[in-house]
C-alpha cells in the first residue's frame, strides 16, 4: 500500500547511487543481573518499538527514479531484524576494534529488497568474556537515511530502553507482526516547513554552482582533500572512536559557556586549527553542520523518528588561517581557537534564527533531477572540507533497570565532505566522538593527526590549560 511520495530524495538518491548507505547509532546497555535469552528479551521489546514508529514499518519503491515513494510493509519478521554477535576478544581494546570492524562492514552494505524489507536492523554485540552477574551489550541501530535523521537514532534507543524496562510486555506469540493499515508517516519536511528563498540567496547559489570557473575562479579555493570518486566501485568506510571522560566533559562545557560558545563550535575551531598545521599549503577550509528544524515543524526531538535536517555552512577564509598560523605561543593559539568557536556559534545562531528563510534545504525544489545533481558531483572537487554533527545528550530517565552507559553515531563517507566528526554524549557519562571518512578521500595518517590534535586540545581545555598547536603527544 502506498503511504506517500518520498520527499526525502536527498537520501534515497544517495543510497540508489551507492554514495551514502546508512547511518548507525550504537548504545551500550547494561543491567545488574544475568539475562538468559537476550535475543528473546530484545525481540519482545522491538515489537513495541516497531509499532510505535511508522518509519520502521515502511519500504521504498522507485528509488532509482525521480518520484520514489514509501510503502507500508505488510508484516515484519522481528527475528530477521536482530543480528546477535558474540566476540572472541579478550581485552577491551580488542573488543573495541572488532566493534569498529562491524560498523565499517555495515556502512559498506546497501539495503536490498527495499520495497518489501525493513530499512533498518539491530546488531547486538557482546564479548564472550562477559560477566555472569551483569548483562552488557552494544546495540547498533543501522538505518537507511531516507527514513530517519541523526536524532532519530537517539529516539530509537530511548524507545528500546523504555520497552526493555516495561514489565507489562508479554511473550511474543508470533515472531512476525502484522503492520496495521492505520499506520502513516509524518508529512515530508517540505510540507511541514514552508521554506522561503529570497532572490538574492537563490541568485548567489546559482552563481556559485553555474558560473564558468575558468572565467571567474575562486581567489582562495578551499582545500577539500581528494575529488569525489568517479564511481562507487571502491567503497571503503573508515571509523575512529575516542571518548572524553565525564569529569572532563563537565569542565569543557563550563569553558565553552565562559567563552560564549558550544562544544560544536569548539570542535569546529580545533579541527580548523589542526588543518592549518597539517595542510600547510591550504589557504581556506569549509565545513557543513547539520541542525534540526524540529522546533519549527513541531516534530518531537525526543520521541519521533523522522527526517528533519537543515544545514549551516562555514568558510574559514585566508585571514583566519593566517591568524592561526601566526600564533607562536599557547596563549595566542588558545585565543584564536576560542575566537573561531565564538564566531561559529554566532553564525549558526543567526542561520537558525532566519529559519525557514534562506537555508540550503529550501533549495532542493530548484535542483531539478536529484539523480542528475549527484551524478554531476562524481569526479569533481567536493563541497566541504569536513562536517561536524552533534546530536546532543542522551539522558537515562526514571528508575528503570536497563541503563545506557555510552552512545555514539557513525556515518558513511560522503560526497560532500572529506571527513566527519560526529558527537554524542550520555548525561553524566562520556562524550563519544566518531570520526568517519572514505578510503581514497583523505589520507588515514592525516585523519589520525587531526584526531590526535583534537584529543590533546580537549584534554588541555578540560584541565584549564592553554593549547599549543602541533604538540598532540
Amino acid at each position: 500500500m502506498l503511504m506517500k511520495e518520498a520527499r526525502e530524495q536527498f537520501s534515497t538518491v544517495r543510497h540508489d547511487l551507492g554514495l551514502y548507505r546508512c547511518v548507525q547509532n550504537t548504545a551500550r546497555y547494561s543491567i545488574d543481573r544475568s539475562t538468559d535469552d537476550l535475543v528473546a528479551v530484545l525481540g519482545k521489546a522491538l515489537v513495541k518499538v516497531i509499532l510505535r514508529h511508522p518509519s520502521l514499518c515502511c519500504g521504498i519503491i522507485n528509488e532509482d527514479k525521480d518520484g520514489p515513494s514509501f510503502v507500508r510493509l505488510e508484516s515484519i519478521d522481528v527475528s530477521k531484524c536482530i543480528d546477535h554477535r558474540v566476540l572472541e576478544s579478550q581485552t577491551p581494546k580488542e573488543y573495541e576494534q572488532s566493534l569498529i570492524e562491524i560498523l565499517e562492514h555495515q556502512h559498506q552494505q546497501p539495503w536490498t529488497d527495499i520495497h518489501c524489507q525493513p530499512l533498518w536492523k539491530l546488531t547486538v554485540v557482546q564479548s564472550k568474556a562477559r560477566s555472569s552477574e551483569r548483562t552488557t551489550f552494544d546495540a547498533i541501530f543501522a538505518w537507511h537515511h531516507g527514513i530517519a535523521d541523526g536524532l532519530s537514532g537517539m529516539v530509537f534507543h530511548r524507545s528500546l530502553q523504555e520497552a526493555l524496562n516495561d514489565r507489562t510486555i508479554g511473550a511474543i506469540i508470533d515472531r512476525t507482526i502484522k503492520i496495521p493499515d492505520t499506520i502513516s508517516l509524518f508529512p515530508s519536511q517540505e510540507e511541514m516547513i514552508k521554506f522561503k528563498i529570497t532572490w538574492l540567496y537563490l541568485l548567489a547559489a546559482v552563481w556559485h554552482t553555474m558560473r564558468p570557473k575558468w572565467l571567474f575562479p575562486d581567489s582562495s579555493p578551499p582545500w577539500t582533500a581528494a575529488d569525489v570518486a568517479p564511481n562507487t566501485e571502491k567503497f571503503e568506510p573508515h571509523v575512529k572512536l575516542f571518548s572524553i571522560p565525564s569529569e572532563d566533559v563537565s569542565n569543557i562545557i563550563s569553558a565553552c559557556r565562559e567563552q560564549k560558545t558550544t562544544i560544536t563550535g569548539l570542535l569546529q575551531a580545533l579541527i580548523v586549527a589542526s588543518l592549518t598545521k597539517c595542510v600547510p599549503d591550504a589557504t581556506s577550509f569549509t565545513s557543513s553542520t547539520p541542525f534540526s528544524p524540529r522546533s519549527i515543524s513541531g516534530i518531537s526531538s525526543t520521541s519521533d523518528i523522522a527526517v528533519q535536517v537543515c544545514s549551516h555552512s562555514s568558510k574559514y577564509t585566508p585571514d583566519i588561517i593566517l591568524a592561526i598560523r601566526a600564533c607562536s605561543t599557547p596563549s595566542q593559539s588558545t585565543y584564536q581557537i576560542w575566537e573561531v568557536a565564538r564566531t561559529f556559534r554566532k553564525a549558526l545562531a543567526a542561520d537558525m534564527a532566519r529559519m525557514p528563510t534562506d537555508n540550503v534545504a529550501g533549495l532542493l525544489p530548484y535542483a531539478g533531477s536529484i539523480h542528475k545533481m549527484f551524478r554531476s558531483k562524481l569526479g569533481k572537487p567536493r563541497d566541504d572540507t569536513f562536517q561536524v554533527s552533534n546530536i546532543g545528550t542522551f539522558k537515562n530517565e526514571g528508575d528503570g533497570q536497563w541503563r545506557i552507559e555510552r552512545m555514539f553515531f557513525t556515518q558513511c563517507g560522503m560526497a560532500g565532505s572529506a571527513f566527519s566528526f560526529n558527537a554524542t554524549s550520555v548525561f553524566g557519562g562520556p562524550l563519544t566522538i566518531s570520526v568517519t571518512w572514505m578510503g581514497g578521500d583523505i589520507e588515514e595518517l592525516l585523519v589520525a593527526k587531526i584526531v590526535a590534535d583534537v584529543q590533546y586540545a580537549l584534554k588541555y581545555i578540560a584541565s584549564g590549560r592553554e593549547v599549543s598547536l602541533g604538540h598532540s603527544d
